[in-house]
């Protein structure tokens, strides 16, 4: 390369100068011409790699883990419990209607106030038939309740942890 002559970097396509090279900023990397740029990034893979080997070495204990298998004769450990005393259900009378209970609020509910006192969300898998469900479920709430005016309402989708994550529309009504 001769000293005013610029090369492009095999690898980004940048001007390597032959001052670069003279300096030991640029150089030939497996072939290829390579910027100051591209060095340090090589050069930051490499360390990488060696980093990536060194756990591999023969300081880490790599051999099988043994647990031992209990033994299904040995009835001494004690078994879960599933006694009427531990299994508590619940029904519609121990929530309110629907497991809605509006007789725990103290603020009295206000149509006429243009503010909203409260709020109700329902949510719903994103299915026809779910969302289905949960319109008719909306109606019947709403046909329930003859002396609240909805405000405004929200909604959005998102995960809802249970069983499975998945996602849900929630509408949020607010009264």
């Amino acid at each position: 390369m001769s000293k005013d002559v610029t090369a492009p970097c095999q690898e980004c396509g940048a001007s390597v100068y032959p001052e670069h090279i003279e300096s030991g900023k640029a150089r030939y990397e497996g072939g290829k011409l390579l910027c100051p740029h591209c060095v340090v990034d090589a050069e930051k893979e490499n360390e990488n790699k060696k980093e990536k080997m060194s756990y591999a070495s023969d300081d880490i204990d790599l051999s099988p883990i043994s647990f031992d298998e209990p033994n299904p004769t040995d009835m001494s450990e004690s078994k879960a419990d599933l006694s009427e005393s531990r299994i508590h259900g619940f029904s519609d009378d121990k929530f309110g209607t629907h497991g809605w209970d509006e007789s725990k609020f103290k603020r009295k509910v206000d149509s006429s106030s243009p503010h909203a006192i409260r709020c109700r969300i329902f949510h719903s898998k994103l299915s026809d038939g779910a969302m289905t469900f949960m319109n008719n479920q909306i109606n019947e709430w709403l046909d329930e309740q003859t002396e609240i005016s909805i405000k405004f309402a929200t909604s959005t989708i998102g995960i809802v942890e249970g069983k499975h994550a998945e996602p849900n529309i929630m509408l949020t009504l607010f009264y």
